[in-house]
C-alpha cells in the first residue's frame, strides 16, 4: 500500500494481492480515520458481490473469480461499535471480450493489479446502529 495525504483526505494505492477491506480498515485504524467517503478505480478479483433481500432480511452473494476492471466503486467509512466499517458498492466489468458487468454490494475483493482510492474524510460522526425494520446496521446522522 502506498498513500499520500491530500487536502481533506488521502489518495491510496493498493497493490496486487492486497485485500480491499482488510487493507482499508487497517489504514483507517492507523491514520485514525473514523468517517469518510471514497471512490476507486482499478482491477479486482476473487470478489463476493450481491444484494440485500429485504423480505428475508439477508444478503445474497455470489463469488466471481475475475479479473474485473472497476468501472465504478463508491463507499463510505463509518463506525460500527468501536471499529471502522467499510461499506462499498461497485460495478465491475469482466476483463474479456464480453465486457459483461456485475454490480452490487461488495463483501470481499482482492486487488488484481492495482486499486486507486480517493478517500475524503468527513468531520461529522457517521455511526451505525441496528434497525429492526430493515435488519441492517444503518447510518444514524
Amino acid at each position: 500500500m502506498q498513500h499520500t495525504q491530500i487536502h481533506n483526505g488521502y489518495f491510496i494505492v493498493l497493490s496486487r494481492g492486497e485485500d480491499l477491506f482488510t487493507s482499508l480498515v487497517q489504514f483507517c485504524e492507523e491514520k485514525e480515520v473514523h468517517w469518510g467517503q471514497f471512490q476507486a478505480i482499478g482491477a479486482l478479483e476473487d470478489v463476493e458481490i450481491g444484494y440485500y433481500d429485504l423480505p428475508t432480511k439477508e444478503y445474497v452473494f455470489r463469488t466471481e473469480e475475475g479479473p474485473f476492471e472497476v468501472a465504478s466503486m463508491n463507499g463510505n467509512i463509518s463506525e460500527l461499535g468501536d471499529a471502522p466499517f467499510v461499506h462499498a458498492h461497485a460495478v465491475l466489468s469482466r476483463c474479456d471480450e464480453t465486457l459483461e458487468c456485475v454490480g452490487g454490494h461488495l463483501r470481499r475483493a482482492r486487488v488484481a493489479l492495482a486499486l486507486e482510492i480517493c478517500l475524503w474524510q468527513v468531520t461529522q460522526p457517521l455511526l451505525r446502529s441496528f434497525d429492526d425494520e430493515t435488519g441492517l446496521n444503518l447510518l444514524r446522522i
